[in-house]
């Protein structure tokens, strides 16, 4: 039984990881640009005196110079890249690598109230189990993925 509640959690996660587009590819996003103008002017700015200060030094060479810039091309290429993760039943209540970057998301994404009645109609959770999700549901209003999850496990 909790083979087919767990198929049930990973479908409803499916359909919630093709709406969002949520596929684990990374995408080149500028956000950063946006979202953070003053510290990626900062960046650029420190990275300019650097230059300068590599350059104006009679200890440091062309060597130096080169690791330094490709020390920052390669920091500051991962904050033009975004990944969306996508959500996976096997990872509720895990410490997954993915949870570390995208936090405990079976604790902040609400279950939809078509697939909690789905799963109270069916046969896939016991008697009691439907009374403990009502009771739940009743109580906050809403429903976690990891609710549902910790009902067997």
């Amino acid at each position: 039984m909790s083979n087919q509640l767990d198929e049930r959690l990973q479908t409803e996660l499916d359909r919630i990881n093709v709406e969002e587009q949520r596929n684990d590819r990374p995408y080149f996003d500028i956000s950063f640009i946006k979202n953070y103008p003053g510290l990626f002017s900062l960046m650029w700015i420190l990275f300019v005196l650097t230059m300068a200060l590599l350059l104006y030094s009679d200890s440091f060479g062309t060597i130096e110079y080169v690791v330094c810039i490709l020390i920052f091309a390669v920091c500051n290429f991962f904050f033009f890249f975004h990944v969306n993760p996508s959500y996976k039943a096997k990872d509720i209540d895990k410490g997954a690598w993915k949870n570390c970057y995208t936090g405990d998301w079976y604790m902040e994404v609400h279950v939809r109230d078509a697939f909690v009645d789905e799963l109270l109609d069916s046969a896939i959770l016991t008697e009691s189990e439907k009374t403990r999700l009502k009771e739940m549901r009743a109580k906050k209003g809403y429903l976690y993925f990891a609710d549902i999850y910790r009902l067997r496990h």
